[in-house]
């Protein structure tokens, strides 16, 4: 399987500012003493070199991933990300019409469904996009999303081919050979997470939810629906100090949070993801240190010696992650 992030905000589009980027250049250049700056393969080396939160971005795309599998595509979540990945499907059978997506919705909060009115291949005739949720209403709700008092195109405008599957959270579905298993999640209105299995390797998308205990028995359900996962998607969008105060019962967790979960389940590679709007690239590195430092305690705790046995990543967009 093949993992592409397009888009890993939460809550809303966030563009970087230009106080952000000015911050980032002024960084890059105070560190330049000794490169010659007129010299196009020195100052390539020493970008290269640059930490990654001054020499790229998490993005400000809300929440859409493609996963293939195969000579499958799956779409996890069509939030504002999905109208670069459709501008991408275009040079493949999608610009033909000939092309087959399965998309599946953990919800319909707005940045979970908003990048589908600019989606290109819905609009291509001959293209079959297959909608897969929990929700038996999941159609409507796209169909009032596109309603003329919110957007101009109704969704009977895009031409190509809709099917809608009502998925029994109980049971588990073969599609395109994958194994997709979900989860109900902790979060206002009600969120899913996925465990999808092909040739023995697992990724679970498990974003906008909330663990209100930590407990051992209050996590039991999801630490085994992420057990042994090779990859992980985790709602980390708030600090601890939020999670327990001003954002409790806004429906999403913290890194720490993630990396506890992803320690207890062996998890394999943790991705930190559906970040805050207010957070900068700078503090979504040190998100990702915190979950590394919270994992090599509890391995020390373990008496793993050899370091933690998972890794942490910061979603962002572009971000392919092979398993």
């Amino acid at each position: 399987m093949k993992v592409r992030f397009w888009g890993a905000r939460g809550s809303i589009p966030t563009p970087m500012s230009e106080a952000e980027l000015q911050e980032k250049i002024k960084t890059a250049l105070l560190g330049a003493v000794g490169v010659d700056l007129t010299d196009r393969e020195a100052v390539d080396r020493y970008v290269e070199r640059l930490p990654p939160a001054v020499c790229s971005t998490a993005g400000g795309n809300t929440s859409c991933i493609e996963l293939r599998a195969g000579d499958a595509v799956f779409i996890l979540d069509c939030g504002s990300g999905m109208r670069a990945l459709g501008s991408a499907l275009l040079k493949e059978d999608f610009g033909k019409g000939q092309g087959v997506a399965h998309i599946f919705l953990t919800h319909t909060h707005w940045d979970h469904v908003q990048g589908f009115p600019f989606f290109n291949p819905a609009y291509v005739p001959g293209n079959t996009l297959h909608f897969h949720s929990p929700y038996p209403d999941l159609e409507m709700r796209f169909e009032d999303q596109q309603r003329e008092v919110f957007f101009p195109v109704p969704l009977d405008y895009m031409r190509a081919t809709r099917t809608w599957e009502v998925l029994d959270p109980t049971q588990a579905v073969e599609i395109a050979g994958v194994k997709v298993e979900l989860i109900l999640l902790s979060h206002p209105g009600g969120a899913y997470a996925y465990r999808f299995t092909y040739n023995d390797k697992v990724m679970v998308y498990a974003t906008d939810g909330e663990y209100h205990r930590m407990d051992t028995e209050s996590t039991a359900r999801y630490v085994e629906f992420f057990r042994k996962a090779d990859l992980l998607v985790f709602d980390a969008q708030y600090s601890f100090e939020q999670a327990i105060d001003a954002k409790r019962d806004w429906g999403h967790s913290t890194p720490k949070m993630g990396a506890e979960l992803a320690f207890r389940a062996g998890v394999k590679r943790l991705a930190l993801y559906h970040h805050d709007p207010i957070a900068t690239d700078e503090s979504l590195w040190a998100a990702v240190d915190e979950a590394y430092h919270h994992l090599v305690f509890r391995g020390r705790n373990a008496n793993q010696n050899s370091g933690p046995l998972t890794q942490v990543l910061l979603a962002r967009e572009g971000l392919v992650v092979e398993l």
